[in-house]
């Protein structure tokens, strides 16, 4: 992805009609789903299943003058937790679970026009799942460097804050695919699951 896209992508996410969710809401979108903080985003691909959490976004002003290059806005960053089940049995109350926890961020491109670059970490790792990151609680259904497609990874949105409530066969989740089709929305957390007794 050239750095062009990927700052469009980092700094400027296409929310269309739905708008941009508040902090207690969840983005379904036609490429990714956007997480609020502390709230668990289930990944499968075949047998293979993932936990995503955000613990933590944040900003960081720059503004730099160098011989070669002006680079001035915010950089970009967010803390993540992954838990990795891939021995198809979805449970993650195993010991054989592999957790991570990483650091992600985008900072503002340095340079002059084309020649402008920017390393930073934008790839969330979980197991051998590898998916794009492109500003705040973002999860893409691709990795970076991949065309925008389906690849067989599914996202389920959820409630759940801590890896004990997590049960991958619950019946009340919600299963997303790429879907170009697809009509963005925000979800309210309380309302992700209808079927609850109050």
């Amino acid at each position: 992805m050239q750095t062009g896209e990927r700052e469009v992508l980092a700094f400027n996410f296409y929310f269309g009609d739905a708008g941009t969710p508040s902090p207690n809401e969840i983005h379904i979108g036609k490429t990714a789903i956007v997480m609020p903080l502390e709230k668990i985003l289930l990944v499968r691909k075949g047998s293979e299943y993932c936990v995503i959490k955000f613990s933590k976004f944040w900003s960081e002003n720059t503004s730099e003058v160098g011989t070669l290059f002006v680079a001035s806005g915010s950089d970009e960053y967010a803390m993540y937790e992954s838990y990795y089940q891939g021995d198809k049995t979805g449970d993650f109350s195993k010991k054989n679970v592999l957790f991570k926890k990483e650091k992600l961020s985008f900072p503002k491109p340095r340079g002059i026009g084309r020649l402008a670059f920017s390393f930073g970490n934008d790839e969330i790792k979980c197991g051998s799942i590898k998916l794009q990151w492109s500003g705040e609680g973002s999860v893409h259904f691709y990795r970076e460097g991949q065309k925008m497609g389906d690849y067989g990874i599914e996202l389920a949105p959820t409630k759940w804050i801590d890896i004990s409530e997590v049960n991958v066969f619950d019946p009340r989740l919600k299963w997303y695919r790429y879907d170009e089709k697809r009509k963005r929305a925000n979800i309210p957390v309380d309302k992700l699951w209808n079927d609850e007794k109050k």
